[in-house]
């Protein structure tokens, strides 16, 4: 640095450094100028500590004390000190803030809080995603506005995040009535509009920011409806006989909230549940109809955690009396026995042996609903593979709780794909009303989120499939920032530090991998290929059909048959004949693929060890779907026609000789095949008929006396 330093004021000596662009020197004025450095677009506040209203630089020097502005808040802005002049830090004006004040927020599509909730400091982010763009793009990070991250320690309350909004909201209001803004190609400057379309976040932070009573409140628990606490427990919260929220009333009270003591405002908050938010003031914002239900903490998260923590684990469904023969140790053995596809979240071992009993993660939740039904049978059959009419055994000094189970959560999670008709919406959420009053039949105790379920139906009208509004891409992001380094130091820094890194991810255009943010990603990308199918990146080379294969030679004919039908006009014939034709050459027609992405998921084959877990499949057979494995996969072109990738599979052989199962009434919505253990013999399919991956459970039928396959579907695209 002094060399550099040196040799530019010898040439400034010298006349002969250029005045424009004038030489920079420092590392920090690089980063400017290339306009790679994070702080140009951060803008930091400071807050108070009690209210988190927020005051910008210029208006703190300007406050007549260090008193907070908010009517009744105690907060103070910062300490009085006078420096070296003897003048106080806030009149001085060569005075450089560096930290004012106890914390920092800089800056809303609000999805979450607690990124750091496992260290002593919990921020709080607050995104804005862009519907316009395509479904690919839309949900990757460059692309995600990240508007503020709230300050720690702790989680903010009503009025904190409230003030925390404001920065964006105004932002927000400006856009709507239009900003000129420079666009990509055009000479002239264009008008831009924006609105807020959707608040997508948990219940509580949906409470939070549109300051409605809380879902623990007596009166108004739900956002969505005029259920009270009590209904959630009787058949009323589920038979559609509620009235849904009148948003202008809910507006009109938010404002009469808005300046009255607080006496006058808990009175209104306890007869309409309702208090002033900064939303309200966006014109068009109305609190309970732009507000969405997120599917992931209130069905995964919510419903189906109480279905076995408090239902089958707790309620000793799943007993653990008879040792190795015990329905709870059967419970294990077939959890840990599935074969899961690769992308899939595998969950951990010993769930209700007593080592992880609560499942973190909204996949790991979803992923065990899937195979529910058959590790529930296995678990509660007998000798005849009949599940008994009877009470379960009990542990000792325990009292036999007075419910059971059924499938109908199950059918209804399936029934909300990323391709659906409201048919298909109204029939998940019958089942979902099935599922909460059979519980009550069954004196269950349900919670407040089996009551807002009853409003997916009524989202998916308002915001299209739960794919388009879910937090999973959300929590992506937060896990993301809970992996940035940062000094632990509060007062602002941390949440200064997680804003840097996430400009300067975008500067970098990164982007990770994998994730259930990126699964949904990549299925979104690939309906821009041809037939929703990827290759490998690499080339594939040519193969000698005849030498490929085990037995070698085993998938020429086939290919040649298959062929032969795909393009009848080249009159195929084999290599080694004399007749009259297009010789379908067997070293030069074909590329063996170790792999594919169908749908954004990654499908292999038995012919390369490397991919050979993904080779299972189900594939669409007219309106049915057939398990299958996928024995290799070929690329195959002859003359100068498009080159066509197909797949040889082996289907698991079934017949009518398999006995009934207990979710046969409805194996086709929940997408269970069973199957010998055998497969049937080699055909070709075009890859275009690859539906979805599946999950494989091993059984033995003791009626049968044989092994079963027990298949499930993991489509994640339609039924």
């Amino acid at each position: 640095m002094d060399a550099l330093n040196n040799q530019l004021n010898c040439m400034l000596l010298k006349g002969v450094l250029p005045k424009h662009p004038h030489p920079i020197r420092h590392l920090l004025s690089m980063k400017r100028r290339l306009g790679i450095d994070a702080d140009q677009w951060i803008t930091q506040y400071a807050i108070c500590p009690e209210c988190w209203k927020h005051f910008t630089p210029a208006q703190v020097k300007e406050l007549p004390s260090p008193e907070c502005t908010v009517p009744d808040c105690k907060g103070v802005l910062y300490d009085k000190h006078t420096d070296a002049k003897g003048k106080r830090q806030n009149e001085d004006e060569d005075y450089i803030m560096t930290n004012v004040g106890n914390n920092s927020a800089v800056g809303g599509y609000n999805v979450g809080m607690g990124i750091l909730e496992n260290q002593p400091h919990s921020s709080s982010p607050i995104y804005y995603a862009i519907n316009d763009l395509p479904q690919d793009q839309q949900f990757l990070q460059v692309n995600i506005i990240c508007a503020a991250i709230m300050p720690g320690p702790k989680e903010p309350n009503i009025v904190q995040i409230n003030h925390c909004l404001e920065p964006s909201t105004r932002e927000l209001m400006e856009l709507k009535n239009g900003v000129k803004m420079d666009v990509y190609g055009e000479e002239e400057l264009a008008d831009v509009f924006a609105d807020n379309e959707a608040l997508a976040c948990d219940m509580p932070a949906s409470h939070k920011c549109n300051r409605t009573a809380g879902h623990s409140h007596d009166f108004h628990p739900c956002a969505f409806c005029d259920v009270d606490i009590v209904k959630i427990n009787t058949p009323e919260g589920y038979n559609n006989s509620w009235t849904n929220k009148n948003d202008y009333h809910m507006l009109h009270q938010s404002f009469y909230s808005k300046d009255p003591t607080p006496a006058h405002q808990e009175a209104i908050l306890q007869d309409h549940g309702v208090r002033f938010s900064i939303l309200n003031v966006i014109s068009g914002w109305l609190p309970s109809r732009k507000s969405a239900l997120d599917f992931m903490h209130c069905i995964f998260l919510g419903i189906i955690s109480h279905l076995f923590m408090h239902v089958l684990f707790s309620g000793y469904m799943l007993s653990g009396m008879g040792g190795v023969n015990s329905p709870k140790q059967h419970f294990e053995d077939i959890i840990n026995a599935v074969r899961w596809p690769s992308h899939v979240t595998q969950l951990p071992k010993n769930i209700c042996l007593g080592e992880n009993q609560s499942l973190k993660k909204a996949d790991e939740w979803c992923h065990l609903l899937m195979i529910t039904p058959v590790i529930l049978w296995w678990s509660w059959r007998d000798t005849n593979d009949e599940i008994l009419d009877t009470e379960p055994p009990l542990p000792p000094n325990t009292i036999a709780p007075d419910f059971s189970h059924n499938c109908h959560l199950l059918a209804a999670v399936r029934m909300f794909p990323t391709t659906i008709s409201m048919a298909q919406a109204c029939t998940g959420q019958s089942f979902l009303a099935h599922y909460c009053l059979e519980c009550l039949q069954l004196c269950i105790p349900l919670t407040i989120n089996h009551q807002a379920s009853m409003h997916t139906a009524d989202m998916i009208k308002k915001f299209g499939p739960v794919y388009a509004w879910w937090l999973f891409a959300f929590e992506r992001l937060n896990g993301m920032l809970e992996h940035v380094h940062h000094n632990g130091h509060d007062g602002g820094w941390i949440e200064l530090t997680l804003l840097r890194n996430w400009i300067n991810r975008i500067i970098k255009v990164q982007a990770q991998d994998h994730g259930s943010m990126m699964m949904q990603i990549a299925v979104y990308q690939s309906e821009a290929a041809e037939d929703n199918v990827r290759l490998p990146l690499h080339n594939a080379k040519l193969i000698n059909l005849r030498a490929y294969g085990s037995p070698q030679g085993v998938f020429y004919p086939i290919l040649l048959q298959y062929c032969h039908s795909l393009w009848p006009d080249l009159h195929l014939v084999g290599d080694l004949l004399c007749n009259n034709g297009t010789p379908f050459y067997a070293n030069k027609v074909a590329c063996a693929l170790t792999y594919i992405h169908k749908d954004g998921i990654h499908y292999g084959c038995t012919m390369n060890r490397h991919t050979h877990t993904d080779s299972f499949a189900f594939i669409s057979q007219g309106r049915t779907c057939v398990p299958v494995q996928i024995m290799a996969l070929f690329m195959v072109g002859v003359l100068d026609v498009i080159p066509h990738v197909c797949a040889v599979v082996r289907r698991l052989v079934s017949d009518d000789d398999i006995p009934a199962m207990p979710w046969d009434l409805y194996a086709s919505t929940l997408g269970i095949h069973v199957s010998y253990t055998e497969l049937g013999p080699q055909e070709v399919v075009p890859v275009s008929q690859i539906k979805c991956p599946l999950a494989l459970i091993p059984v033995h039928s003791n009626v049968l006396k044989k092994d079963l396959w027990i298949t499930v579907s993991f489509d994640h695209v339609s039924l």
